[in-house]
């Protein structure tokens, strides 16, 4: 690749006029911001999935102690909701 290209590529031309160019501090600065952002992010869907398994499970013992427990089909639908929040989980957990 040429320089030429890699100038083009390059983000630190499009800039306003009068406007300094970036410094390392600023690139770094601005890289850290990004990555503390991300695990915020990260944390947030973590905490999203784990509210998830709660609701789900809290549902459940609402459910076994309703008059309607007997119900097949509903006690299928609750079962694979958490087959896929266990899914759903472990697809989370990769995240990191």
């Amino acid at each position: 690749m040429k320089l030429k290209d890699l100038i083009k590529e390059s983000k630190v031309w499009e800039r306003n006029f009068g406007e300094k160019l970036p410094t390392l501090d600023s690139v770094q600065k601005k890289y850290e911001k990004k990555l503390t952002e991300e695990i915020i992010e990260v944390e947030r869907i973590h905490d999203m999935e784990s509210h998830i398994f709660d609701v789900i499970i809290e549902f459940k013992k609402t459910f076994e102690k309703s008059e309607w427990k007997k119900n097949r089909k509903i006690s299928s639908l609750i079962k694979k909701m958490i087959d896929l929040e266990s899914k759903l989980g472990n697809e989370v957990t990769e995240l990191e």
